[in-house]
């Protein structure tokens, strides 16, 4: 005689083997197994009907292979006794989070992350590590600046548009080169190089984020004699203090000129450091117009 465990055993290869009408084996386990298990009936049901005949027998045998089947998918789209993990759904990766850095002329911390310039002429991107913190001058002329306990050594990287140089680094008026310096990276890389008194190296071709222009260094003199001056922008004239190294980037931006300057001091004892810390930062700038 059949048995629970057999009946659904006969289900489940029914099941497996794809049929969709009651083969005569599966309703003649059932109907083996009617007569032979005890049943709970509901008190009206067992007044209301007898399991008399064959016809009646049929119909209920058919409904407890129904049952059988529905509880059986059911189990089998169940978590219970699955040992497989559930496919995990695909997530998108989210962007980085880009924060303006400040408004000119305040100082804060900054975390790690990726910050842009607030109502800069350009859209300018980039990341920093943590230790850095705010040191904007103008719109024209924002940065970041590594924090140090020695401030007179201090680490910038400045991001300007720079109109013009002046005629005099030692002079005591400002004065502006005249005529200016032209609209091009080379005039401006040009007269940088031979302002007098400083050091500038051999330029060389850089790209940054998909824009040309040059990269150089220029080094103030030890012993200036005055407090020696550089670029200006539309807001203010560039000083630079005594054995000062600038490493300097010009990008033509679409033909807005974009000046990247890193400044740093070669016998502070971390400058190794400090530099690659800025070439790195300059390595994630991302420009837009």
């Amino acid at each position: 005689m059949s048995t629970d465990r057999d009946v659904e055993r006969i289900v489940r290869s029914w099941m497996d083997e794809g049929v969709t009408a009651l083969p005569d084996r599966v309703l003649d386990a059932v109907l083996d197994q009617l007569p032979a298990t005890p049943q709970r009936r509901v008190s009206w049901l067992a007044r209301t009907f007898a399991v008399s005949n064959t016809t009646t027998r049929l119909a209920l045998a058919a409904a407890v292979v129904a049952a059988l089947v529905f509880g059986i998918r059911f189990l089998s789209t169940s978590t219970i006794g699955d040992n497989t993990e559930p496919t995990p759904t695909p997530s998108v990766a989210a962007s980085p989070t880009v924060s303006p850095i400040s408004r000119p002329n305040a100082s804060w911390p900054l975390d790690a992350g990726t910050y842009s310039l607030p109502d800069f002429p350009l859209g300018v991107t980039f990341t920093v590590p943590s230790g850095w913190h705010t040191c904007s001058d103008s719109l024209v002329e924002q940065g970041v600046c590594l924090t140090q306990t020695d401030v007179l050594f201090e680490t910038r990287l400045s991001f300007l548009i720079v109109e013009n140089v002046v005629s005099d680094p030692c002079g005591l008026g400002d004065e502006p080169l005249d005529p200016p310096v032209g609209p091009s990276v080379d005039d401006l890389v040009t007269a940088i190089s031979n302002l007098a008194g400083f050091e500038a190296g051999a330029p060389a071709v850089v790209t940054i984020d998909g824009y040309d222009g040059k990269q150089f260094t220029l080094t103030s003199p030890q012993d200036p004699g005055c407090d020696f001056k550089t670029w200006m922008t539309a807001d203010r004239t560039n000083g630079i203090h005594a054995g000062e190294v600038n490493l300097l980037v010009v990008l033509d931006v679409n033909g807005t000129r974009l000046v990247i300057a890193g400044a740093y001091y070669p016998e502070h004892p971390g400058a190794t450091a400090e530099r690659a810390a800025m070439e790195k930062i300059m390595a994630s700038v991302q420009i837009s117009e």
